[in-house]
């Protein structure tokens, strides 16, 4: 029997629509009486809207729910992509956490749990968040994003557990068939699955009782009014509301007819992810320098996942001859030029792996730049020269050119640099410059890797 864990999870963002907040009350209910623990990514301004209108009857019921963060504000502007698509990795971080952390804290107060998991709002993806998330104790990042994807499959980048751009993701619709096509397309889903398969199932509150979303008649196209002329979104009819949870409601009640199915949190989905305890060997980087010839890459080796820069680590502790431990270190800043001046030897090469990185949010961070006697070596040719030695057996301490611009970062064919981000999402002005944003997530996948149930 095929085992089938659900996440299903909600974006609670409207804090000017009090109708949505009964929306939210009515899918709690409905997930109360089938048993159904879900995950709810909570803004900081709306958790404390909640707070002021007094709904410790909502407040109550969440707490038998995993509380998640979903940022300060939302799609107030700037939102996190405008605010960090001019900043650097380390900066851009550090701004994060000083915009965001207050929300982070009310979240956790008011709601009395920590949050566990984190999303970003509509398609304000920053690289820059993962650092933070890593220092805040956030294990998973729950969402869904085209900017970023390893084969439509949960995936670890930035040191956290990604569960976005699944392809078993679903959202079952409203119409008049909406849910029968959602019935045959998780039974869809089922027959694909692999033995153990986790399912993403996602909506908003507002959903349920509004025609609009909030942000889009207060905040659309950059548009940043003043508090006091918000406006809350259209609504739809209170039976109308609830004819939308009772339909998501059946279709839940089907999904639990499966006997394999069970209903499960982002963090509980830690708990499925297979890390093989065997020790690496030499023979393993061995193994990895003969594969990796074309540049830095993730590797795997059974049910073990590396990283490309755990790799490199384990080439430096390789020549080095030191215990094969991989050590996790965040991208560079930037995307400079090797400059060689005379030859060098695998040891001072190594020696510079081993002590020279930046620091982001007091994490290890691969400098954009190693110095090696003479010589300024960027990550790349760095990590294909201590590949070669690795491959062809060179001693330490002989003389040896560096490889300069024989591989590339390979993981960086997870980047979508096609992504239309105006396009999706209606909050962001048209004149959006993300390139930043771009080139930073592209020198972070020397943390991507592959996370395996």
């Amino acid at each position: 029997m095929k085992n089938i864990k659900v996440m299903l999870w909600y974006d609670v963002e409207d804090f000017i629509t009090p109708e949505a907040d009964d929306a939210l009350l009515a899918l709690i209910d409905m997930m109360d009486s089938m048993g159904i623990r879900g995950s709810f990514k909570i803004v900081g301004e709306k958790i404390r809207v909640l707070k002021e209108r007094g709904r410790e009857d909502i407040l109550e019921k969440l707490a038998g729910h995993e509380i998640c963060y979903h940022t300060e504000g939302h799609s107030i502007h700037p939102t996190q992509t405008e605010y960090l698509h001019d900043k650097g990795f380390g900066e851009g971080a550090e701004e994060f956490e000083r915009r965001e952390r207050q929300g982070f804290i009310d979240v956790q107060e008011i709601c009395g749990q920590f949050p566990t998991s984190y999303g970003q709002p509509g398609a304000s993806w920053v690289p820059q968040v993962f650092p933070v998330l890593k220092k805040w104790g956030v294990p998973t990042y729950l969402d869904s994003h085209y900017l970023i994807s390893v084969n439509e499959e949960p995936f670890r980048y930035g040191g956290i557990l990604n569960l976005t751009r699944l392809w078993s993701t679903m959202r079952p619709g409203f119409g008049e068939n909406g849910l029968e096509e959602a019935k045959a397309r998780f039974d869809e889903i089922c027959e694909r699955a692999a033995e153990l398969q986790l399912v993403s199932i996602y909506y908003h509150p507002c959903e349920f009782s509004c025609t609009d979303f909030w942000d889009g008649v207060n905040f659309r196209r950059g548009e940043n009014p003043p508090r006091e002329e918000w406006k809350p979104a259209p609504l739809r009819t209170p039976e109308e509301m609830h004819r939308r949870v009772d339909l998501l409601g059946q279709f839940l009640r089907y999904t639990l007819e499966n006997p394999g199915v069970e209903y499960i949190t982002a963090q509980q989905s830690c708990l499925y992810e297979k890390a093989d305890p065997a020790p690496i060997t030499k023979d393993d980087v061995r193994t990895m320098a003969c594969t990796l010839t074309d540049g830095p890459d993730y590797y795997l080796r059974g049910e073990r996942s590396l990283c490309a820069s755990e790799v490199l680590s384990l080439l430096s502790r390789f020549t080095l001859g030191l215990h094969l431990t991989p050590e996790f270190y965040y991208g560079p800043e930037a995307d400079l030029p090797t400059e060689v001046h005379g030859k060098t030897t695998p040891r001072a090469l190594a020696e510079a792996v081993r002590d020279q990185y930046d620091l982001v949010l007091g994490y290890k961070q691969l400098p954009s730049l190693y110095r090696v006697g003479e010589s300024r070596v960027n990550p790349v040719d760095l990590f294909c020269t201590l590949g070669r030695v690795a491959a062809e057996g060179i001693g330490m301490d002989e003389e040896i050119e560096i490889s300069v611009g024989e591989g590339k970062l390979l993981p960086m064919r997870h980047i979508n640099t096609s992504y239309d981000w105006a396009k999706d999402w209606i909050i962001f002005p048209h004149d959006l410059d993300a390139s930043g944003i771009v080139r930073h997530a592209q020198l972070q996948t020397w943390t991507l890797k592959p996370a395996l149930f």
